[in-house]
Order: structure tokens, then C-alpha cells, then sequence
């Protein structure tokens, strides 16, 4: 179930910073990274926690909006419970929130080339309507010391299959 962030702030914290010297979050947080901080509100950026039964977290997810363009970019998605298939429907609700509540018109997103979690994101955007519309070269400096390639995706809403 996908609540606001902002009502689970130190939780979240506590186990982000659990990640931070675990190779398998590298793609997610890049080359070092503080906590994460939350806004105080929820104008241009959403921030979500997708909680289990127990109210117990198993992932994060956020996003910046630009109204003027109705797209909602540096989407973000860190799973604390891999391949939890309750963190995958809250992602989906989440897209279709984007679509259909908040009524934006595309998302857009950036994934490490290496990043194995971007076979998700390839079936997703197979089975939702999207595409890779971009790959560049050494653009992500991750915690290896090394740059990494980057592929950018989207999803138009013309174009999303529920």
C-alpha cells in the first residue's frame, strides 16, 4: 500500500542508511549520498512509501512533476524487499496515478545501464507502453569509482496500457 513518505521520515531513514554499503543499492544512490530528505510538501515532488500488512516498509519511490510540461521525471524507485510483489502493484498504482488522478501526460526516467533491475523496467515499459529513447555514454559516477552508462526511458499517456 503506497502512504506518504513524510508520515514514515525516520523509518525510511533508518533503512536507507542500511543500504548504503550494500553494492546491490549502488545504482540508486550513485556515488555517496546523505539521507533522504523529504519536502514539506507536495507541489513539484511526491514521495511515497510502499508499506506491507504490517505497515512495515519494503520500498520508496519519488519524483519530481513539472506542471508546465505535465511530466513527472527523476522518477526513482528503491526496493528495500526485492521482488516483494507488493512493492511491484504499488509502482503500478503509482503510474497510474501519474496518468489518471494527477492527470500529467509523461513519465521519464533515467536506469545504470548495468543495473539489473532494468530488465523490470524493460518488461514495464513492454507491457505499459513505453520505450528507451535514449542511452548515454559514461554519465553516472557510481559508489565502484567507476562511470556508468545511463538509458532513458518514458511513457506517454496516449500511449500507457493499463
Amino acid at each position: 500500500m503506497l502512504k506518504p513518505a513524510q508520515l514514515y521520515q525516520d523509518e525510511l531513514n533508518k533503512k536507507y542508511i542500511n543500504t548504503w554499503y550494500d553494492d546491490r543499492y549502488m545504482y540508486y544512490r550513485s556515488y555517496g549520498t546523505g539521507i533522504i530528505e523529504l519536502p514539506k510538501d507536495n507541489y513539484d515532488n511526491h514521495h511515497f512509501v510502499s508499506v506491507d500488512d504490517n505497515d512495515d516498509i519494503i520500498g520508496y519511490m519519488s519524483y519530481h512533476i513539472n506542471w508546465n510540461i505535465k511530466t513527472a521525471n527523476a522518477f526513482g524507485i528503491i526496493s528495500f524487499d526485492i521482488g516483494n510483489v507488493m512493492f511491484l502493484r504499488d509502482i503500478k498504482r503509482a503510474t497510474d496515478d501519474i496518468f489518471y488522478k494527477y492527470n500529467l501526460n509523461r513519465i521519464e526516467w533515467f536506469c545504470v545501464a548495468d543495473n539489473p533491475a532494468i530488465k523490470g523496467y524493460r518488461k514495464f515499459i513492454k507491457r505499459h507502453g513505453g520505450r528507451e529513447c535514449g542511452y548515454l555514454r559514461e554519465t553516472a559516477l557510481l559508489s565502484d569509482g567507476k562511470l556508468h552508462d545511463d538509458v532513458f526511458f518514458e511513457i506517454l499517456k496516449c500511449e500507457y496500457k493499463e
